[in-house]
């Protein structure tokens, strides 16, 4: 039987990497999730880039599909936005590669505004939105790893940040997958094969079995007030008050903290058996599977 120390950490730990990715299935996870986290990373000089997989279109509650969209960035394809575009031109100038673009719609553009002014506040500034369709992420699998190995060889990311694979929504679940086959698929450069990519899963709506426990006491006014920029859904629920009480509770076996944020660390490719064991409380911390 695993004793509580074998569970859970009873100390705090420095959030890991140098260079992050942070995988978010939709804008708000980043900050619902793990925003004092990274908030505590950009204070501390790391280089944080943040990847929306898709824009939230779904969450839209009266699912409007407005025939004209304002795009709040510059466009891929080179033309100077912000700028107006007709169904029938955004699927060619957002969607080069052919791709239906029915989930671009009004909704997800102004989640997307949103989504840069939580940043700002978080103190990113190096993110992209990826747009691929809400909901969708799991079927679009292979496109998004191929993008996002590509990413990787760019931006050389030693931890990538991802929601957890027990989390609820489907896309969250998708995205862990595709952490953990990232973390499969790079390989240091050099002598030996072993992998030096992290894989480190956050907690949006669903408690995991953490190995890190970083405390956010002094940004958590910061995370707050960038996740009031995401009003759009704190009209649908009152997230502020989840998080908050998630990163309260999570404070119990740390003295000191008033909030924190857990994170299960990965240092290497599990298998789908200790992934099980790991998050069934049957195999306790050992130096494969470890945080600090």
């Amino acid at each position: 039987m695993l004793q509580e120390h074998e569970i859970i950490p009873y100390h705090l730990s420095s959030p890991p990497g140098e260079r992050i990715l942070v995988f978010a299935p939709h804008p708000d996870d980043e900050t619902f999730g793990c925003g004092g986290t990274i908030r505590t990373l950009i204070n501390a000089g790391k280089k944080v880039k943040v990847l929306f997989l898709t824009s939230g279109d779904k969450a839209d509650p009266s699912d409007h599909r407005s025939k004209l969209i304002k795009t709040p960035q510059p466009l891929p394809a080179g033309q100077a936005g912000p700028s107006y575009l007709k169904r029938e031109e955004i699927e060619e100038a957002l969607l080069p590669d052919g791709a239906k673009a029915d989930h671009i719609t009004e909704y997800s553009l102004m989640r997307e505004t949103e989504a840069e002014k939580a940043l700002k506040i978080l103190g990113v500034a190096d993110y992209m939105f990826m747009r691929f369709p809400d909901r969708g992420v799991y079927n679009q699998h292979e496109d998004i790893l191929h993008k996002l190995l590509a990413i990787s060889e760019e931006f050389s990311p030693d931890a990538i940040y991802a929601p957890s694979m027990v989390e609820l929504n489907p896309d969250h679940r998708a995205a862990a997958a595709l952490a953990g086959e990232l973390q499969r698929s790079i390989r240091p450069s050099g002598a030996g094969n072993a992998p030096t990519l992290k894989a480190v899963f956050y907690e949006v709506t669903t408690p995991l079995r953490p190995n890190i426990l970083v405390d956010i006491t002094s940004v958590y006014n910061s995370k707050k007030k960038a996740a009031k920029r995401y009003g759009s859904q704190l009209k649908l629920m009152d997230y502020v008050r989840h998080f908050t009480a998630l990163n309260a509770i999570r404070a119990l076996t740390v003295n000191g903290p008033r909030y924190v944020e857990a994170f299960w660390l990965v240092e290497r490719p599990l298998t789908d058996e200790e992934i099980i064991a790991w998050l069934s409380f049957t195999q306790e911390e050992s130096g494969k599977v470890k945080g600090d």
